[in-house]
C-alpha cells in the first residue's frame, strides 16, 4: 500500500522547487555552494602561484647546473694541466737521474785516465825530459787540465801518447756538457714545480667552489650530473700511455726484424732454388704486412649515423668544444680499432663510461684514439691490436643520452680540453 503522507510530501517539495518558492534550508545550501566555489577559486590561484614558483625554481636549478657544468669544464682543463705538469716533472727527474749517472761514469773514467797520464808523465820525466823544468810545469799549473795544456803547447807529449791525452780532453768536455745540461734540467724542474704549485692552488680553489655549489644542491635534494674526470684517472692514463708507447715501438721493432729475417730467408731460398721465386715473394710480403701501416689514414671505427661533429659546441652539456665525432647506432654495434696500436686503457672511467684508448706510432709520430660510451669491451690494457680488429660494442654508458660511439683522434698523447681542440684533430679528415 502506497504511503500517502510520503507521496504528498514529495509532491509538495517538487511543487515548491518548480514554483521558485525556496524554503530556509534551500537558501542555506546555495550559500554553501558559493563558499565552495570561492574556495576552489582560491585554491586555483594558489596552485597557479605554486606552479609559477616551481617553474622559477626549476629555472634557477637549471642555471645552477649550467654553472656547475661550466665550472666542471674549467676544472677539467686544470686537472689535465696538473696531470701533464706532473708527467713533465717525472720526465725531467728521470733525465736528471740519467745525467747524474752519466756524470759519475765520466768522473770515474777521468780518474782512471788521470792515473794513466800521471804514470806516462813520470816515465817521460825519467826518460826524456831533461831539458824541461818539471817543477815549473807542475807547480805553476792551476790544475791538472792546465798542466796538460802547457805540456801540449810545449810539445813534450810524444805522438804515441797523444791519444791518451786527447781521450781525456774529450771526456772532460763531455763531463762539462753533461754538468751544464744537468744544471739546465734542474732549473727547468724548479720552474715546472712552481708552475705545478700555482695550478694546484687554482685546482684546489675551483674544487672548493664546486663542492660548495654541489652542497647547496644536495641540501635542496636536487639531482645534478658530474662530468669530472679525477686527477688520479688522468695521471693513470698518462702513465699507461707512456708504457703503451714503449710497448708499441718495441712491437714495431720486432715486427721489422721478423720481416727482415723472412725476406732474407726468402732471398736465400730463391738463390738455391730458382723455381721458388713465385713462393718467396708472398712470404716476404706476409712478414712485412705485420708492420703497421705508416701512412696516416685511420679507418672509420663503426657504422652508423653521424650525430655530432668535431668542433665548437653550445656549452649546454658542460663543454664548449666537442673533441670528437659521435656515431649513433643500436646498442651492440661492432666497434673496430681505427689503426694498429697498443691498448693504453680499457674499461670503465667516469664520463666516458666503458671506453678504450689506443696508442699508435706512425712514422715516429705518436697518435691516440679514444672510443667512449661502449656497452662492452673486448680488449685489455697492454694488448696489441691491428687495424679493423673488433674491440667492443656500441652503447650508452657514462655521460650519454643514447647509444653512440664518441670517437677522438689526438696528435700525440691523450690530453683532453672541454673548451678547445687541445691535442685532438678532426677524425672526419682521415676517413
Amino acid at each position: 500500500m502506497v504511503n500517502l503522507k510520503k507521496l504528498a510530501a514529495t509532491v509538495t517539495l517538487g511543487a515548491l522547487l518548480i514554483s521558485g518558492t525556496t524554503p530556509g534550508y534551500a537558501a542555506s545550501l546555495t550559500d554553501k555552494q558559493k563558499k565552495v566555489q570561492q574556495q576552489q577559486q582560491q585554491n586555483n590561484s594558489e596552485q597557479s602561484k605554486a606552479n609559477a614558483s616551481i617553474k622559477k625554481r626549476e629555472q634557477a636549478i637549471s642555471k645552477e647546473q649550467q654553472e656547475i657544468n661550466k665550472l666542471d669544464a674549467e676544472l677539467q682543463d686544470v686537472i689535465n694541466d696538473v696531470a701533464q705538469k706532473k708527467a713533465e716533472i717525472r720526465a725531467t727527474q728521470q733525465k736528471i737521474a740519467a745525467l747524474q749517472k752519466q756524470i759519475k761514469q765520466y768522473e770515474a773514467k777521468m780518474k782512471a785516465q788521470e792515473e794513466l797520464m800521471k804514470e806516462r808523465m813520470a816515465t817521460m820525466q825519467k826518460n826524456g825530459g831533461g831539458s824541461i823544468d818539471w817543477a815549473e810545469f807542475i807547480f805553476g799549473s792551476k790544475d791538472f787540465g792546465d798542466l796538460l795544456t802547457r805540456m801540449i803547447t810545449a810539445g813534450t807529449i810524444q805522438e804515441n801518447d797523444k791519444q791518451i791525452f786527447e781521450e781525456y780532453q774529450a771526456t772532460k768536455e763531455k763531463l762539462a756538457a753533461a754538468q751544464a745540461e744537468l744544471k739546465a734540467e734542474r732549473d727547468a724542474l724548479v720552474k715546472q714545480k712552481e708552475e705545478l704549485e700555482q695550478r694546484q692552488k687554482t685546482l684546489n680553489k675551483k674544487m672548493k667552489e664546486r663542492a660548495a655549489k654541489i652542497k647547496k644542491l644536495n641540501a635542496e635534494k636536487v639531482k645534478f650530473e658530474s662530468k669530472l674526470m679525477s686527477l688520479q684517472e688522468m695521471e693513470s692514463t698518462l702513465k699507461a700511455q707512456e708504457k703503451a708507447i714503449k710497448a708499441e715501438m718495441e712491437a714495431q721493432r720486432r715486427a721489422a726484424e721478423e720481416a727482415k729475417r723472412a725476406a732474407a730467408a726468402a732471398k736465400k731460398k730463391q738463390a738455391t732454388n730458382t723455381g721458388a721465386s713465385a713462393i718467396s715473394t708472398p712470404t716476404a710480403s706476409a712478414a712485412a704486412s705485420s708492420v703497421p701501416a705508416s701512412g696516416g689514414m685511420f679507418q672509420r671505427p663503426a657504422n652508423g649515423r653521424l650525430s655530432q661533429g668535431w668542433g665548437a659546441a653550445s656549452g649546454a652539456n658542460g663543454y664548449s668544444f666537442h673533441n670528437g665525432l659521435d656515431i649513433a647506432a643500436p646498442v651492440g654495434t661492432p666497434i673496430n680499432a681505427a689503426q694498429t696500436g697498443t691498448v693504453t686503457t680499457a674499461g670503465w672511467g667516469g664520463a666516458y663510461g666503458n671506453h678504450v684508448i689506443i696508442t699508435h706510432v706512425l712514422n715516429g709520430q705518436v697518435w691516440t684514439t679514444v672510443y667512449a660510451h661502449m656497452s662492452s669491451v673486448s680488449v685489455s690494457a697492454g694488448q696489441r691490436v691491428t687495424q679493423g680488429q673488433h674491440i667492443g660494442g656500441m652503447g650508452s654508458t657514462g655521460n650519454s643520452t643514447g647509444s653512440h660511439l664518441h670517437f677522438e683522434i689526438h696528435r700525440g698523447g691523450y690530453s683532453y680540453s672541454s673548451s678547445s681542440a687541445g691535442s685532438t684533430v678532426n677524425p672526419a679528415s682521415f676517413f
